[in-house]
Order: C-alpha cells, then sequence, then structure tokens
C-alpha cells in the first residue's frame, strides 16, 4: 500500500511539474492557457492529496474545478473537445476517490474505468488487483492508485492537445487534400 501511493505521488509530482512548465514555457492564447490552467490545477490538486499529510480527499475542490469548467467552457474560454475529455477526466478521479464502503456505485461504473484504464494506457487493467482495491477498500480514496497512470495519461494528451489546436486545421486540410488527391488518381 505504501509503495502504491508513494507511486502515485511520484507520479502526479512529474507531471504536474511536467504540465505547468510546458504551459509557461510558450506563448499561449488566453482559451489555451484556461485549459493549461484547468490541468495545473488538477495535478496539483492530486499530488496535495496523496502526499503524506496532505488532504487525502479533494471531493470539493474536483467539484469546484467542474463548475469552473463549466463556467469556463459557456464563456468560450475552453475548446470543447478539451471541456468533454478534462470532465470525462474529473469524473474518474472522483470516482476513484469516491468513498463507498458498501461498494453500492461500482457495479454501475466498473467497466466504464476498466475501459478508461485500458484507452488511456494501452492495456486491460489487472482484474484481480482491481476487485481487491474495491472489496477490500471499498474504494475509500485507494482507487487513485490503479488510475494514476490513466489519469496521468490523459492530462499530458490533453497538454499536447491544447500546444498543437492550432495546427490542427492545416493538419486536418493536409489530410483532406492526400485524400482527394488520391481518389482523384484513382489510387
Amino acid at each position: 500500500m505504501k509503495k502504491t501511493m508513494a507511486f502515485v505521488l511520484a507520479v502526479l509530482f512529474a507531471a504536474a511539474s511536467s504540465a505547468a512548465t510546458g504551459a509557461l514555457a510558450s506563448g499561449r492564447t488566453a482559451p489555451d492557457q484556461d485549459g493549461f490552467r484547468f490541468l495545473d490545477r488538477l495535478a496539483v490538486l492530486l499530488v496535495k492529496a496523496a502526499a503524506p499529510g496532505g488532504t487525502g480527499d479533494p471531493g470539493q475542490d474536483l467539484v469546484l474545478l467542474a463548475r469552473d469548467l463549466k463556467s469556463a467552457r459557456a464563456a468560450k474560454n475552453v475548446d470543447d473537445l478539451f471541456a468533454v475529455r478534462y470532465g470525462r477526466l474529473l469524473s474518474a478521479v472522483r470516482q476513484g476517490i469516491l468513498k463507498d464502503p458498501e461498494v453500492l456505485f461500482w457495479p454501475m461504473y466498473r467497466h466504464t474505468m476498466m475501459d478508461f484504464i485500458e484507452e488511456r494506457t494501452g492495456r486491460m487493467p489487472d482484474w484481480k488487483e482491481v476487485l481487491f482495491h474495491v472489496e477490500n477498500h471499498g474504494g475509500s480514496g485507494v482507487g487513485l492508485a490503479i488510475l494514476a497512470e490513466a489519469i496521468m495519461s490523459e492530462i499530458v494528451s490533453l497538454h499536447f492537445y491544447l500546444e498543437t489546436l492550432g495546427r490542427r486545421s492545416a493538419v486536418h486540410q493536409s489530410y483532406m487534400e492526400k485524400g482527394l488527391k488520391a481518389a482523384a488518381s484513382g489510387k
């Protein structure tokens, strides 16, 4: 258990410092900057919660992040796709820390969580390990340990998404041109 929490803390700390450095190092437009701030806030929140003597349960702070995201999206201060993916990330974190000693919620979201882990890490999580965390701990915060790699993968992916947002139209256009050229030549 201590090794797992140490790993979670190390991964979260590395990603938080990486995300913050990348966002500050390059010039960003205001909407991009808001997205980077959301990523930074989440990474810092998770590191503080997992740190020895930390808050342990970032639940209320996650709710505040979700509210701020909703406001930012309504004001068009964040990209819609970023908002959807970031909202999903907040949901995964919330489910990972949710206290559920009776394991009432697990049957409703277990497949979604397993899919999230697989999509973000490229491998299916070990079912026995997942059941150990769920059945023996009832989701009392240790769920973040099995989600840490997937969470950080999504944070990094969203970071790269924001970095390339300005070039997406040109990339899309180049693929369309390649497709049209191939269709015209019959290849």
